[in-house]
Formats: C-alpha cells, structure tokens, sequence
C-alpha cells in the first residue's frame, strides 16, 4: 500500500534549472518539479500526493483557512517531502510568517482530532538544482530554514538501519538531490520511513 505525501515547496522560486530550456514562453519553477513527481506518482499508482494540483492555489484565501486546508492535507499524510530551492526563503519575512517552516513544524508533531491521530509525518528534502544545475547552493551557511538546521545532525542513539547503504542517518531530516530522487524516489521515501520509525533515536525539534 502506497504512502500518502505532502508536497512542500516555494511556488514561484524561478531560480532553479530550467527543465525545457528552450522554451522561452515558460520559465521553469519549483511548482514544475512538483508536476514531475505528481505525474510519477499517478502513473505508478503507488503513491498519493497530498499537495496542491496546481489548479488548486491557495493564494487568495485568508491565512487561517489556507492554514486549515494545508494541516487537513498533512494530517492525512505520512511523508512530507520539501523541495529545496535556492530561493525558497523570503528575506523580507520572519521565518515563523514562511509556509515552508510552518508546514514542517506541522508535520513533525503527533497530532490528535477527535477520534483521530496522526503521527509524525517522516521528512525528506530533495535538493533542487539551481539555474546552473548545481546542488552546493544548499551548503552555504545560514541557507536552510532554522526548522530544517535543527533537525539535522540531531542523532543521539545509533541504531541498526537497512533502508540506507551508509547505515543509519544522522539526520532525522533525510537530505539527497533531484537527480538521485527521481531515478527512484520509492527508495528514498522507504529509508525516510524508517528514520521516522526511530524518531526516538533523533533530538527532534517541533517549533519553527
């Protein structure tokens, strides 16, 4: 039985390798990404992706209801994947008023309605090739959002991992780029779920 995904990502970033570089009526955006592994998961009937169609935007809603919708569509996840790009953080905005954080934040918590519950979604980020297809754009200092920084390298207790050939992660937030999720992104989401199993061998941070 195939997982249920959220999508997170930055709709417009334009900052990322063009995917149809001749085309010049369409300037690519990490939403066209996301198309790429909708369009996957919907042809390999495996998956569920959670996010948005892109005939779904949100922008012109109030904030407490496009918060409403996207916790709903979390909620009824398990995996939450974030596509990393070198613009997704808005400097003109603290990073508690960001979606991307917000909706991180959301998915690492237990959550509970009614009769309900919810665990902890696991978290994949698939690093976006910039406009030069390169990925080291994420390896500068002060990049990631802090929700993200402190959810890396938060290993306390090593355990026995079979999803990863590098053995367990030391990371709760499983990190790889494009090029090698695509190949066969039911890899990388196995291996995230298992990291997910054995939350309690990471310090996880919950608060944006």
């Amino acid at each position: 039985m195939g997982n249920k995904v959220f999508i997170s990502y930055k709709y417009s970033d334009n900052s990322v390798q063009q995917l149809r570089p001749y085309d010049f009526l369409h300037t690519t955006t990490a939403r066209d990404y996301v198309d790429i592994i909708q369009n996957k998961f919907d042809r390999d009937g495996i998956h569920i992706n959670k996010g948005e169609n892109d005939n779904e935007s949100l922008a012109d809603f109030k904030t407490e209801t496009i918060r409403s919708r996207l916790a709903d569509k979390i909620f009824d996840s398990s995996v939450t994947i974030v596509l990393i790009s070198p613009h997704m953080k808005d400097s003109c905005k603290l990073e508690k008023d960001q979606w991307i954080p917000w909706e991180i934040a959301y998915s690492l918590r237990s959550k509970h309605r009614e009769d309900n519950k919810s665990k902890r979604n696991a978290i994949l980020l698939v690093i976006l090739p910039d406009r030069n297809g390169r990925y080291d754009y994420a390896n500068s200092y002060g990049f990631y959002f802090d929700i993200i920084q402190r959810n890396l390298n938060n290993l306390h207790t090593r355990y026995d991992a079979r999803k990863l050939n590098s053995g367990c992660s030391h990371s709760y937030m499983l990190q790889c780029n494009w090029d090698k999720f695509i190949s066969n992104p039911y890899v990388w989401i196995d291996a995230a779920i298992e990291i997910r199993d054995k939350g309690d061998k990471y310090n996880i941070v919950v608060r944006p």
